[in-house]
């Protein structure tokens, strides 16, 4: 092998190992993202989230009561729990009858549940009534991820649909059609769920 064909096999050696190094660096790289894409989306599916397990419990009495109970279904914890609860008639007409916020401190854990009650006096709501027109109940639920330390919100819709001839019918999730009437009639009552 003379000198110039040695001088060309080294110029060729060189150039296939940088061509396999950057192979490799490139790979290494798309496989490092790969990991890291797979771990957010994993971290993000074990974010707490919260569900209505059961049907939300309505007590007629001399004030009109509901008792939602939300279960944290998610792998994490939830901490900083807040709500804001908007009660009003289905047919969209006057100021809602209950509007109100809370807080609660306590961390609320995998498979552990909360209670929010809301109670509305008899001024919004005459309880003794053989008819009560179906009402919208909305609530926001805003929470932080101690762990990723990211904050969520959800929003949950559900109609009570009140009651007809003294009977207490069932409250149900709203329908997809329904949320766009809500949202509008929550724009001319300037309530902004932030």
């Amino acid at each position: 092998m003379g000198n110039a064909s040695k001088k060309r096999f080294l110029k060729w050696s060189n150039i296939i190992a940088t061509l396999a190094t950057t192979v490799l660096a490139l790979t290494a790289l798309i496989t490092v993202y790969l990991t890291v894409s797979a771990w957010k989306a994993q971290q993000e599916t074990e974010r707490p989230y919260f569900i209505l397990k059961e049907s939300p419990k309505v007590n007629l009495g001399n004030e009109l009561s509901f008792e939602l109970k939300f279960t944290n279904v998610g792998m994490h914890p939830a901490v900083n729990l807040s709500s804001e609860t908007i009660v009003f008639d289905d047919r969209l007409t006057g100021k809602p009858i209950h509007h109100d916020e809370t807080a609660i401190v306590n961390e609320i854990p995998k498979d552990a549940s909360s209670s929010l009650v809301m109670t509305i006096p008899s001024e919004g709501i005459y309880p003794k009534q053989l008819n009560i027109n179906a009402h919208y109940v909305v609530v926001d639920l805003k929470y932080t991820d101690p762990i990723l330390s990211k904050s969520y919100s959800q929003s949950i819709y559900m109609k009570w649909n009140g009651v007809k001839e003294e009977k207490m019918q069932p409250t149900v999730h709203v329908r997809v059609e329904e949320k766009g009437k809500i949202l509008d009639y929550f724009q001319k009552n300037g309530i902004d769920l932030k």
